[in-house]
């Protein structure tokens, strides 16, 4: 969203609601309450409860109460830009982080007489019900009722992929209202690094095929399937994974403890923390198989955006995905890699087995593909120029002569 936003800022006023940060980076000015300008963006920030870690119903507590401080914002906020002879219509952009959001904000866009886009990086409550974390009871499907007729309301519905669009068609959202942008990478930032890699080096693994995952290792992930097929010395169909293949899981997340207990013992199985922005060129790029991995039941409710930044790094691709998904189209269309279904143990060990065959300089031009891909369709530039499209559409607005404020809400 930082970057979205900056990529506006020329061109449109642009206005942040956001609450406060889990963490916070010392080096940079940060202002609890109030509003600071950074890189063109007005800053606004709510004070709200704050994540206590270890703290039970810690997080829930934090979202319903920045959910909460937005709708004091709303009603307390002058009706100061609301189109008309005063200037420009606003325009009102709403996440779904926290999942609340939406009931709060699509009446203050109503009252301020602001198009409202709603931009779901996933879809509640589905995947709350679909990781187990909430049941599809009459609590459920009254919530899922409330955000629909939110939704119903909106300008625009922009989604992450093919999947989440046809998630919400079957909740009953005509499909002339959704509009798909991907998630993207920075194609400047993040650049192969195949041979010298620093990140290989460091941790000891040139001679090593390395299969990676970076990323959240959390529940939707389903990576308990993965170290099970790294632990297996040979399967049952005779697949057989050689002493030099590796897999780093690279990240953290709910799952992170769970998983190192289950690979407890395995040599070729390593865990390493979530690594710097900056270094995400060495990284990425010292995988030889990268990992994206989702379960059946959250088909649609989310996308793996960890995928662009793979394609970016040049790396051939392990989808271990439900046959047929965005995800699986787009690797078998475009030769990027393996699909294998989610849950097939030996069929995740013959795809690492089969990759760790191939000639590097046939893995390596497979990864061209993919970087070709990335800087073509899933770049930020692309991809925020589509966006911007989408706020530009309505009321005859032409960017060049009459910019419109986008407030985007986050928590």
């Amino acid at each position: 969203m930082t970057e979205l936003c900056e990529f506006l800022a020329p061109r449109w006023d642009v206005t942040a609601l956001v609450g406060q940060p889990n963490s916070v980076n010392k080096e940079l000015e940060f202002v609890r309450s109030g509003v600071q300008i950074c890189n063109g963006v007005a800053i606004h920030r709510l004070v709200h409860r704050r994540l206590v870690h270890g703290e039970r119903f810690s997080r829930l507590r934090k979202y319903l109460s920045f959910t909460m401080a937005v709708r004091k914002w709303g009603q307390k906020t002058r009706l100061d830009n609301v189109g008309g002879n005063h200037g420009p219509r606003e325009t009102i952009v709403c996440e779904t982080d926290p999942f609340l959001l939406p009931l709060v904000v699509g009446p203050i866009a109503r009252r301020r007489n602001a198009r409202l886009v709603i931009y779901l990086q996933d879809i509640y409550p589905d995947v709350a019900i679909a990781v187990g974390m909430a049941r599809n009871n009459l609590a459920m499907r009254f919530l899922r009722n409330q955000l629909k007729k939110v939704y119903l309301q909106a300008d625009c519905i922009v989604v992450l992929d093919e999947d989440m669009r046809d998630r919400l068609v079957d909740w009953g959202i005509p499909a002339n209202r959704l509009q798909i942008v991907s998630n993207w990478m920075d194609c400047s930032r993040v650049v192969p690094v195949k041979t010298n890699n620093p990140f290989r080096k460091q941790h000891g693994v040139e001679d090593h095929f390395v299969v990676m995952h970076s990323g959240n290792l959390g529940m939707t992930q389903k990576l308990h399937v993965l170290v099970d097929a790294m632990k297996q010395v040979e399967s049952s169909n005779g697949c057989v994974l050689n002493d030099r293949t590796i897999l780093m899981l690279v990240g953290g997340g709910a799952k992170r403890a769970e998983l190192k207990l289950q690979a407890a013992g395995a040599r070729n199985i390593q865990f390493l923390d979530y690594q710097p922005k900056e270094s995400l060129s060495e990284s990425l790029s010292a995988a030889d198989l990268h990992v994206v991995s989702m379960g059946q039941e959250i088909m649609g409710c989310l996308a793996p955006s960890k995928l662009y930044g793979i394609l970016a790094s040049g790396t051939p691709v392990l989808a271990i995905v439900p046959k047929g998904n965005a995800v699986w189209r787009l690797v078998e269309s475009e030769r990027l890699g393996w699909t294998v279904e989610p849950g097939d143990r030996n069929g995740i060990a013959r795809a690492i087995e089969a990759a760790s065959k191939v000639p590097r300089e046939n893995m390596l031009a497979m990864g061209q593909r993919g970087r070709e891909l990335a800087e073509r369709l899933y770049d930020k530039q692309v991809c925020c120029k589509q966006f911007e499209a989408i706020l530009s559409q309505s009321e005859s607005l032409v960017m060049d002569e009459l910019p419109s404020l986008v407030a985007e809400l986050r928590g």
